[in-house]
């Protein structure tokens, strides 16, 4: 658990049900009007599996260009990337733009309420269907996450997010996830809006039984504001 959490839990006082209370109603109202696309950042992301080297990448986003061209991948372990490996990067699904936006989807749901001297943490016991999916895995009943909101501003905005799946379950017949880990981190930019800062995930498990883990950090930087 990171200190994060050690020190929520350390000087929380008595949680208390909530069922969308107003500070939850406010952070998913700020959530839903945030724009996805309106930044162009570079993220790096590097991946670490057992038996297998680091590797990082770096790719840059930049919302005004044409969708397929949104994406440019930079490097890979420091070099400049192989024209082949720019097109394979091209026909990559990178997934849904990386946005603050993401949190309407679950944080209104029923949790619980701690005040802390930095803020307010929100546990909640599980996901809503289809929030937190591993391939076609649906592992949102799952999972508990913890929320830190920072209060100390004049906007509130959730900081850390942790969420934590310790269900086993096979992923294709070849693979079986035994947790999951993934800590997810915000900040707010100087227009206000709020962006993801960092993030890392650890999926613990085994492959064609051989136990190991893997472990992705990605670090979200150089945002600039797309007129």
């Amino acid at each position: 658990m990171p200190a994060l959490a050690l020190i929520a839990l350390a000087t929380a006082a008595p949680s208390t049900a909530a069922h969308a209370d107003a500070l939850q109603t406010r952070i998913v109202a700020t959530a839903r009007a945030t724009p996805t696309a309106r930044h162009a950042f570079r993220r790096t992301l590097a991946f670490e599996r057992t038996g297998a080297p680091r590797t990082t990448y770096v790719e840059q986003f930049d919302p005004s260009r044409s969708p397929a061209e949104r994406w440019s991948l930079m490097s890979i372990d420091g070099r400049a990337p192989t024209p082949k490996e720019i097109e394979k990067s091209r026909k990559t699904n990178h997934g849904p733009i990386p946005s603050y936006a993401k949190l309407a989807d679950w944080f209104g749901g029923p949790a619980t309420r701690s005040e802390t001297g930095g803020g307010v943490l929100y546990r909640f016991a599980r996901l809503p269907a289809g929030t937190f999916k591993i391939g076609s895995h649906d592992a949102s009943a799952d999972t508990q996450v913890e929320a830190m909101v920072n209060t100390s501003g004049a906007v509130p905005f959730v900081e850390h997010v942790r969420m934590t799946s310790n269900k086993s379950f096979s992923v294709m017949l070849v693979a079986s996830l035994r947790s999951i880990t993934v800590d997810q981190r915000y900040r707010l930019l100087g227009d206000g809006i709020a962006v993801p800062s960092d993030a890392t995930s650890a999926l613990t498990g085994a492959m064609m039984g051989k136990a190991g883990t893997m472990r992705t950090t990605t670090s979200y930087t150089e945002f600039r504001a797309i007129p």
